[in-house]
């Protein structure tokens, strides 16, 4: 099968760059890069198909490289990370020898380190939960999952279309856009496996990408109840959103008492009042 890399940036280019250098290094060959560049003022990047797009957001920009990609498999990767050689081997090996539909890579800390335990997959201390069902698991154990990292996956390309790809209407901010192809994939019947051997190591640069464009942990519990309405009942999407707002509440009542953030942790509560419909 063809592979298609596909990575979005934006005002990255001195992270992107290193990437590349480690996909020209990688133990396999046969396949093409896509850089899809919605820089405000983009240069040129060399060894790969260099889109540039007049947008912002990670899901119309994914979807575009998939549209340009050749690839039976496409591949997605964030801009700030790094790769052994043995990624796009690891990433798409249980695609085309095991038959699985979708693969999810781990995300490592800089140093290689997973983030989390074996045995923690559902012990997340969170009350979305939209956010556990769909946590990728990140621990040195492999197994099924109902995850698709954005910044390190795998996915036929037919299935992509069949699903539709990225919803845009996540953009600008993206926030859940990857959560919620898992939650697609998983219910259309199509199988994802966890593959802690297609190791990321995830630099988390400090700025680019969507950094500017609106608060992704806000905009995660949005979609998070967006998702929610589309994929569960309306009774349980009314839980989630009270779940969601009693925990904004919360930390405004804590910030009254210690007096920091107040005027902060108040206008997030009124504001995602308002985004919850």
């Amino acid at each position: 099968m063809n592979i298609s890399v596909i990575i979005p940036t934006r005002n990255r280019i001195d992270f992107v760059n290193p990437l590349i250098e480690d996909l020209l290094n990688q133990d396999i060959s046969d396949f093409e890069i896509i850089v899809v560049d919605q820089s405000i003022n983009p240069v040129e990047i060399k060894n790969c198909k260099h889109i540039v797009l007049d947008s912002t957001g990670p899901c119309i920009s994914r979807n575009v490289g998939a549209q340009e990609a050749k690839g039976d498999i496409l591949v997605f990767l964030d801009d700030d990370a790094r790769i052994d050689s043995n990624f796009i081997r690891e990433i798409t090996t249980p695609i085309i020898k095991d038959g699985f539909h979708a693969v999810a890579g781990a995300n490592c800390d800089t140093e290689g380190n997973y983030l989390a335990k074996s045995h923690d997959y559902f012990d997340y201390r969170v009350d979305n939960f939209i956010k556990v069902l769909t946590r990728n698991p990140n621990s040195n154990t492999s197994r099924i999952c109902m995850s698709f990292p954005g910044c390190c996956s795998a996915i036929l390309k037919r299935v992509f279309d069949t699903i539709g790809g990225f919803d845009e209407q996540f953009d600008p901010t993206g926030a859940g856009e990857d959560r919620d192809i898992a939650l697609r994939l998983f219910n259309k019947g199509y199988m994802t496996w966890y593959n802690a051997h297609a190791k990321l190591y995830h630099i988390g640069a400090s700025y680019g990408g969507t950094r500017d464009v609106g608060s992704r942990p806000l905009m995660l519990d949005v979609h998070s109840y967006v998702m929610c309405k589309k994929y569960f009942s309306p009774e349980l999407a009314n839980a989630l959103r009270t779940t969601i707002l009693k925990s904004y509440q919360r930390n405004f009542y804590k910030s009254l008492i210690t007096l920091n953030l107040t005027r902060t942790k108040f206008r997030l509560y009124k504001k995602l009042k308002g985004l919850l419909k």
